[in-house]
């Protein structure tokens, strides 16, 4: 089991995404990795354990996604193309998780309609067993047609969809999470795509600006390669970094040759990155059979699991 409370196993690999079909027909190995301790935790820190997991418009069962997220301890799930409101919530439920996502208001006798893109139901998913302080959702692509939309920020470019909450722990930390989906179309290396990413990083960046003092943490499908993977220049990823933000799947396995991490076909584009306020302990990508997934049998993209530590504000 992956367990992080005293010592964890992982499992690994990273990157390079050269097609938008993510689905393989290979399947990917699973290496044994040393293990990692805990020995830095004191009274005065708290580990945490994040998920982030593309489950391609719901395709996994309920029961099979409960068993993986219980596998693994995560204590923030990021959920990506979770299209079905009845599951999301079925989910947390069998978790006894708190869930948000967006057009779903839990204390609203009428909650607003969804994000839907072109017909589909568009929810980024946060589940978590830590409080819920506020939550926000972004979107912005049918702000023109819905002007009285709450969720739908014109000078925010999130076109499909992004959920924030601000989350403490049982230490009364607090800390945001930002669970995104940035544009899909085009491949990573097409320019003008590239450029509609890195528009919506930056109106993501622009609407946590009031949170900046708090410890941050974005999980998801970002559609894009690693300037860390492969000596380009890869936009988006060049930018967290310059916003202060670690990828910490590549800050854990450093050699890209050794650890690719693939979670998508040829590529890595679901990421984990942090600020400074965490330490970086293990990563790991849920290939077939780690924690109960089903690898790419289940969804197009495999699941990233990754633990922080976040100081304690106490003295």
């Amino acid at each position: 089991m992956f367990n992080f409370n005293s010592r964890l196993s992982f499992i690994l690999g990273i990157l390079l995404l050269t097609s938008l079909s993510c689905r393989q027909t290979n399947s990917i190995s699973i290496e044994a990795v040393k293990d990692l301790s805990l020995e830095t935790e004191t009274a005065k820190e708290e580990s945490i354990k994040f998920l982030t997991y593309n489950i391609h418009m719901w395709e996994p069962k309920v029961d099979d996604l409960v068993k993986v997220i219980r596998n693994s301890g995560a204590d923030v799930i990021g959920l990506q193309e979770a299209w079905t409101e009845s599951k999301n919530l079925e989910l947390a439920k069998k978790l006894g998780y708190n869930v948000v996502f967006g057009g779903y208001q839990a204390k609203s006798k009428k909650p607003r309609r969804a994000h839907w893109i072109h017909g589909y139901h568009m929810p980024q998913v946060l589940l978590t067993r830590h409080k819920i302080i506020e939550s926000k959702h972004f979107n912005a692509m049918e702000a023109k047609k819905d002007k009285n939309n709450p969720d739908l920020h014109k000078d925010v470019p999130i076109y499909r969809g992004g959920t924030l909450a601000v989350l403490e722990t049982k230490n009364k930390n607090r800390f945001v999470t930002f669970v995104l989906h940035l544009h899909p179309w085009g491949g990573p290396d097409n320019e003008r795509m590239v450029k509609m990413r890195l528009a919506e990083m930056k109106g993501i960046q622009s609407a946590l600006k009031e949170y900046a003092k708090l410890p941050i943490v974005l999980l998801g499908d970002f559609n894009t390669l690693s300037h860390r993977d492969k000596k380009t220049g890869y936009q988006v990823t060049t930018y967290l970094e310059k916003q202060g933000y670690k990828d910490l799947y590549r800050t854990v396995h450093a050699d890209p040759k050794k650890k690719p991490g693939l979670t998508c076909g040829d590529g890595r584009i679901d990421f984990i990155f942090y600020t400074e306020h965490f330490k970086a302990i293990g990563s790991q990508v849920l290939t077939e059979g780690v924690l109960g997934s089903k690898g790419f049998k289940e969804s197009d993209h495999l699941g990233v699991l990754g633990a922080l530590v976040l100081k304690s504000k106490k003295s």
